[in-house]
């Protein structure tokens, strides 16, 4: 690009505030408060599933503006999260006070510390009881976010997002930070280039088409456009025939730091790839300017990583693997997923693949964007697949064909309902007449505490023997106080794999039965089916 003309990127546009933390933590009722609306009461459980963009006025001038990012706070969705984080130049942590740290919170930290955007810490539900907001800052410092008043740099705004206390501050807080830290700074566009943005979100809709939620983070995108953006890695152009606010309202133009959603695509934008908008008289050199643009980008941001230190692609590698484990024969759950936008579907992907089992191989064999039809009915009957869709419906004769074809097909509204249902399959797939056979039995004489927090439980053998790798009942009197797996054993300091009559050991125990006591007894057996 060193030899095209450039332009600068406008340094007056809104500042971009992406919103996250864990589920249920309030960052849909803080954005409804600001905007004086009520989304939350739309979603469905109450929670936030897709990736969502709202640009705010916050004076009837139109000059005071913000466009906040709110992203989902499942587990699930941590690679949407990050996307969010990504194109932010502020990032709100919302905490609730009556919850704390929790996992996602913890993902949040993560992201916020891997990326350039501004901290701030929100802790949410101040109304509530029984808080301590003193013990929330001091776990936040404790995983890695150091509140001001903790010897940290990340100020703090203690808000409610039921009564809208705290709000005004929060708000003021976010154009203090943008004062004093300033926005993202930008590579300059190319001359010919009108604006390049980041698309969060894509979706199939019946009467609108392809349609994608985009960041504008230079320049601007206006109705009649080319927008020249990467479906399925193969660079497309596009005349851009409209855009709608997360309200339906029409839209004609996107402005720089502004967020909308792009209508009537003929293809499916690429989650979290570039976009960039051109006039006519640059659609020759459109693949140039994209990939010159895109470059340009990567090279930018090559710090910050997606959720982990490996591609997505390599994360569900094993997933799609079949086989044999350690000789035995495994059974095979096959689906067909079906799901309203892209997002969602990689999300689900994600969360099938930590889905880990022995003896259970679960294979994905369509993953698509759109309702359930009678050609994902007939694909699962040839590979004996059974469908599952989150926020689709079914097309007209599919539930008749289904059953006709003995197909099992299931709905949902919530995506955490949709793993369980897999969770239950996994495991009724697994269940089987299960025989135990006992190895041996000892006697648990001490018990140690290790620097790091784990337990040792010294141990005598007192019939037959025990076997590193097996399962173990943790016995007193006549009852089982506990179950685990023996996942080390030492005889003085030497690592061994069993201990046999009169030998004494040392083992340590998962999950660790924190109820074991001197004197119980440790029976170890293996299981058949």
């Amino acid at each position: 690009m060193s030899e095209s003309k450039v332009k600068e990127s406008n340094t007056f546009r809104p500042p971009v505030v992406a919103i996250l933390g864990h589920v249920n933590h309030g960052k849909t009722t803080i954005l409804d408060n600001i905007r004086k609306t009520n989304v939350q009461s739309c979603e469905v459980g109450g929670i936030t599933q897709k990736i969502s963009v709202f640009t705010v006025n916050l004076d009837l001038t139109g000059c005071n503006k913000i466009t906040f990012v709110d992203t989902p706070g499942h587990e699930a969705f941590d690679l949407m999260r990050v996307r969010g984080g990504n194109v932010a130049d502020i990032v709100l942590l919302i905490v609730a006070a009556n919850d704390g740290v929790m996992p996602q919170t913890k993902e949040s930290i993560d992201i916020i510390n891997r990326s350039t955007a501004k901290p701030i810490i929100v802790i949410n539900k101040i109304d509530m009881p029984g808080i301590d907001i003193a013990k929330i800052k001091r776990d936040l410092a404790n995983n890695g976010l150091s509140s001001e008043d903790m010897g940290g740099k990340v100020p703090v705004v203690e808000v409610s997002g039921k009564t809208g206390k705290g709000i005004k501050e929060l708000l003021d807080m976010i154009k203090l930070v943008v004062e004093v830290e300033g926005l993202q700074k930008r590579s300059p566009l190319a001359d010919s280039i009108n604006g390049s943005g980041m698309v969060l979100e894509s979706i199939k809709d019946k009467s609108q088409g392809f349609v994608s939620t985009v960041v504008m983070l230079q320049g601007s995108a206006k109705k009649g456009d080319l927008l020249v953006y990467q479906s399925g890695g193969k660079i497309v152009t596009d005349r851009i025939k409209g855009f709608i606010s997360e309200e339906s309202c029409n839209l004609d133009t996107l402005e720089d730091g502004c967020g909308g959603k792009v209508i009537g695509l003929s293809s499916m934008i690429d989650l979290g790839s570039t976009i960039i908008t051109l006039s006519s008289d640059n659609k020759c050199n459109a693949q140039g300017l994209y990939k010159s643009t895109v470059k340009c980008i990567e090279e930018e941001t090559c710090d910050f990583k997606e959720s982990s230190d490996v591609s997505k692609e390599d994360m569900l590698a094993d997933f799609f693997g079949t086989g044999n484990a350690d000789g035995v024969e495994k059974k095979n759950l096959n689906i067909i997923l079906a799901s309203s936008s892209e997002g969602s579907l990689e999300a689900i992907k994600k969360s099938i693949a930590a889905i880990e089992s022995e003896q259970v191989s679960i294979n994905i064999k369509k993953a698509k964007v759109g309702d359930i039809n009678n050609n994902d009915i007939e694909l699962a009957k040839i590979q004996k697949s059974i469908i599952l869709g989150f926020e689709v419906s079914m097309e007209c004769g599919v539930h008749d064909s289904a059953s006709k074809n003995k197909v099992l097909v299931r709905t949902y509204d919530i995506i955490y309902k949709l793993i369980d249902e897999i969770k239950d399959t996994v495991d009724m797939l697994e269940s089987g007449q299960e025989i135990e056979e006992e190895l041996g039995n000892a006697e648990i004489r001490q018990i140690f505490v290790l620097s790091n927090g784990s337990k040792v439980f010294g141990c005598r053998v007192k019939s037959g023997y025990i076997k590193r790798g097996e399962r173990i009942y943790i016995v007193r009197g006549d009852d089982i106080i506990a179950k685990g797996k023996v996942i080390s054993m030492k005889h003085e300091k030497t690592e061994v794999n069993q201990a046999k009559v009169g030998d004494d050991f040392g083992a340590i125990i998962d999950p660790v039965p924190t109820n074991a006591i001197e004197g119980d007894k440790l029976f170890c057996f293996t299981v058949s089916k």
